[in-house]
């Protein structure tokens, strides 16, 4: 994935610049369109980062990571894909025993967490395994804790209300 500043991209409409830009909660904005929410834990565990995710990291090569993979739900439908990377630091004290937790519902919740910019991304569905090609996108940004930085990105799948403003109304 090729990531760039906001400026620098070139989005099809205001609707989904709006989800794109949006600095609160992602996870309390996917609650409030949907019935039923659930997250889904794909996995966490102790990984190298992506070169792209170190460079973003600052290249800490004496830091672990964990790297935590999740699907947000609307109404049993996957509508984003999360990957976070964590430094083991903040999962052995602010973010210890998160399990099927939301990590927005930590990171929200706590004003010490620092968010940086975003940046933004456009892919192929079928990077992630989509019959269907069609245009999906993401953002990433850094959340930092005094000297801890973590990456928080999200990739909008196919069903997520940002592409179609219905999604929700006739549930």
């Amino acid at each position: 994935m090729q990531f760039a500043a906001p400026a620098d991209v070139q989005l099809p409409n205001t609707y989904l610049k709006n989800w794109l830009l949006d600095t609160g909660s992602l996870t309390e904005r996917v609650q409030s369109l949907c019935h039923a929410f659930s997250l889904t834990l794909l996995g966490q565990s102790t990984l190298s980062p992506h070169s792209n995710e170190m460079s973003l990291l600052g290249e800490n090569l004496e830091e672990q990571y964990q790297v935590r993979e999740v699907l947000l739900c609307g109404n049993g439908t996957p509508w984003v894909f999360a990957r976070s990377v964590i430094p083991q630091s903040l999962i052995a004290s602010e973010l210890s025993n998160i399990g099927n937790e939301p990590l927005g519902k930590r990171l929200f919740n706590d004003a010490r967490f620092i968010r940086s910019a975003f940046e933004l991304c456009a892919l192929s569905s079928k990077q992630l395994g989509y019959e269907e090609e069609v245009t999906l996108w993401g953002r990433r940004s850094l959340f930092t804790l005094g000297n801890a930085s973590m990456i928080v990105a999200e990739v909008f799948l196919p069903n997520a209300p940002m592409y179609n403003k219905t999604v929700c109304d006739s549930e």
